[in-house]
């Protein structure tokens, strides 16, 4: 994304319209269109500070730090403040790569890589998340990732758990960087109908599934403004809150009116929706073959958790087990941002299984992540170097892009980097 108005390339895009945040620019003020708030029961702390939910104070927002040290740039080495990968300006993605039409350019050490329109490097996109103050200048975090407790009735966001009722589809939430380094949030959906991953128009197509598993970069996820029958978003996408200043804060969730990003990538299985009057989506009639958890070759490793069938992030306690994460279609959501290094981030995911029979059948799960900090691998998973394959992991597990995962099968020969695959 080159612009914010911009709607291709399909990069993850800021779908309400609000001026450019950076270093002392405020967050974008007003609340989302109708079409993206969704449901506003009051399960969870509201962290508002009265400015419209996706704004933050009038000198802050998560991209916005009053501290110069914290915020990324200069000799941090770091992204100037938050920004969305891959867009003008911001950080190239993992793979080193930028938007169409952009160049991962090098920058002066100790400067991370930018993504630059020839010799121009100026920010050009906007900013990502949204606050509920001023953060200190010694912003620090506990480093790594929290999945808050699904308790009571609420889910694992704090809200009612019936206010999403498949909130059982989201299996596990991962992340990984921040800094110099693209913070990516892994979310790993499954079901027993494959994820849509939009609303397919004449304008605003979806990427097909051409092989299955199969895997798209920069997908595109249709028309944004189609929801479900309750005004959820049919399309996966990503919302973040900078809690730095306030744990409680919720200011950039759904439900409060925040901005939703999309993924750079998706793999796994997906199937698309057709959109009716009101912008309201209909779901495919026919699901793709089931792929379990082949997600390909390319795609994060699983959660071991969800694959043997453990309990789905979003499930409250003391709700009846009628799903898990032992269906037959899967897939990952890949997130790319750049994020303020020793802030911590609170990151809301909301997925659609395209069904609109209980009312729009989408869950949504919740994560505290500390930037510049964590672990690529799953909870309890030994990392690896993937240059031979099994010597650096326990015994039973293979090491699979970083991670020791058990096989779910018989291990065939091994990957070009000695790794051995998980069939």
């Amino acid at each position: 994304m080159i612009t914010l108005a911009q709607r291709s390339p399909p990069l993850p895009r800021i779908l309400d319209t609000c001026l450019p945040l950076w270093l002392t620019i405020a967050a974008c003020g007003g609340s989302a269109s109708h079409s993206e708030v969704g449901p506003t029961d009051d399960g969870g702390a509201t962290g508002q500070d009265g400015s419209g939910g996706s704004s933050g104070g009038a000198a802050s927002s998560s991209g916005a730090s009053s501290s110069g040290a914290s915020s990324g740039g200069g000799s941090a080495g770091g992204a100037p403040s938050t920004c969305i990968v891959g867009s003008q300006g911001c950080l190239c993605d993992t793979t080193g790569a930028c938007a169409p039409g952009l160049t991962c350019t090098p920058q002066s050490a100790p400067e991370p890589s930018l993504c630059c329109s020839g010799s121009n490097c100026a920010h050009s996109g906007g900013g990502v998340g949204s606050t509920c103050g001023p953060v200190a200048t010694s912003a620090s975090c506990t480093p790594g990732i929290t999945i808050p407790a699904a308790t009571g009735g609420n889910d694992s966001c704090g809200y009612v758990g019936t206010s999403f009722v498949e909130s059982t589809t989201l299996c596990s939430i991962n992340a990984v960087g921040g800094g110099s380094q693209p913070a990516v949030i892994q979310v790993f959906y499954n079901d027993e109908h494959a994820l849509t991953l939009g609303c397919a128009t004449s304008t605003d197509p979806v990427s097909p599934l051409t092989t299955n598993p199969g895997s798209a970069t920069y997908p595109q996820t249709g028309d944004p403004a189609c929801v479900d029958a309750v005004g959820r978003p049919m399309r996966p996408v990503l919302y973040i809150t900078d809690t730095t200043a306030d744990p409680t804060c919720t200011a950039g969730d759904l439900q409060k009116g925040g901005q939703p990003y999309e993924p750079v990538a998706v793999f796994g299985t997906w199937k698309s929706a057709t959109e009716g009057a009101g912008n309201v989506g209909t779901p495919a009639t026919m699901d793709p073959t089931a792929n379990k958890w082949d997600l390909g070759s390319s795609a994060d490793p699983p959660p071991a958790a969800a694959t043997t069938m453990g309990m789905p992030m979003g499930m409250p306690m003391g709700m009846p087990m009628a799903m898990s994460c032992g269906e037959g279609y899967s897939a990952e959501l890949r997130f790319e941002v750049g994020l303020v290094a020793g802030h911590s981030y609170r990151f809301q995911a909301i997925v659609h299984d395209g069904d609109q029979n209980k009312g729009g059948d989408s869950g949504e799960g919740c994560a505290v992540f500390c930037a510049g900090s964590g672990n690529s691998c799953p909870e309890g998973v030994s990392t690896c170097t993937g240059t031979e394959s099994g010597a650096q992991c326990p015994e039973g597990t293979f090491c699979k892009q970083g991670c020791c995962v058990p096989p779910t099968g018989t291990p065939s020969s091994p990957l070009p980097d000695g790794s051995l695959p998980i069939p």
